[in-house]
């Protein structure tokens, strides 16, 4: 077996042990795993905040990161791209900015400027036609999750561009993707992709965080994950995926068969405890 191991957040994975899968394959994983996993060999982010926050923490200067849309612009164009006075004053602009510390290129993700400024001047419209002061809180409420993020790049990263034939895709099945074309593994292990929430709430390991949605967030639909991850199935018909729940199947909303995957004879479920037998001896119990 040539074994790749694909991370994803959902909460099963907290039980999972790192170090011992690194022993047995390369490791992939996804936006805020880098916080507490220091062995990953691919770290993919497709959400202008995840890329921001991990470009400024200094992780991608030594370890490989894939990111979307992530094009390298010379610092002579920043004042014609953005507009470092739209948000003066604010206690919490939607702007966000690294220090620049002498570098000569960034990249900006997020909402265009363009469309920023469309609704900042649509907001000051409506309280001038009101005969009301601008309202910073209802600027606010109208640009939703509108965000601007600047950042500041080093030359030579380790940042590397997801291909546009998977624009649309989330995190996960791209770190699957990805690990598949650099590695061309037999065995891809799915662990932590739980597809899935017993309580009805958001089931992410870093829920409540910076980048994240709240702990009180409702269940996210994995409607789009398992399309996804069925393209990577049909993609590779060759290599087997073993997707690791955290217990046997029909144990609760985590550990579900998924229909939209029956056809696939490439697929094989088994939980934390039969990992081991898999990886040692090659057999399914």
């Amino acid at each position: 077996m040539s074994n790749v191991f694909v991370l994803g957040n959902g909460e099963s994975r907290k039980e999972v042990d790192t170090k011992k899968l690194k022993l047995r394959g390369p490791l992939y994983g996804c936006n805020a795993a880098y916080r507490d996993i220091d062995n990953l060999d691919g770290l993919i982010c497709v959400d202008g905040g995840m890329m921001h926050e991990v470009y400024d923490s200094g992780y991608a200067l030594k370890n490989k990161c894939y990111f979307r849309s992530w094009t390298k612009l010379p610092a002579d164009a920043y004042h014609m791209l953005v507009d470092v006075n739209l948000f003066e004053g604010w206690h919490e602009p939607p702007q966000t900015e690294n220090p620049k510390n002498g570098r000569q290129q960034f990249v900006m993700n997020g909402t265009d400027p363009n469309q920023m400024m469309r609704i900042v001047n649509s907001a000051k419209q409506v309280a001038k036609d009101r005969g009301e002061e601008f309202d910073e809180i209802e600027l606010r409420q109208r640009m939703g999750n509108h965000h601007i993020w600047v950042t500041w790049v080093d030359e030579n990263d380790e940042v590397y561009l997801i291909p546009e034939d998977y624009s649309g895709w989330s995190a996960g099945p791209i770190a699957v993707r990805m690990a598949i074309e650099d590695n061309n593994p037999t065995d891809v292990f799915l662990l932590g992709f739980d597809l899935g929430s017993s309580t009805g709430l958001v089931n992410n390991l870093y829920k409540g965080t910076s980048n994240y949605v709240s702990q009180d967030a409702p269940e996210i639909p994995s409607v789009n994950w398992i399309k996804q991850h069925k393209q990577n199935f049909d993609a590779f018909p060759n290599i087997k995926f073993w997707k690791v729940n955290p217990a046997p199947l029909g144990t609760d909303k985590t550990c579900q068969f998924i229909e939209e995957w029956r056809e696939h004879e490439n697929v094989e479920y088994i939980d934390f405890n039969d990992l081991n037998l898999v990886l040692d001896f090659s057999v399914l119990l």
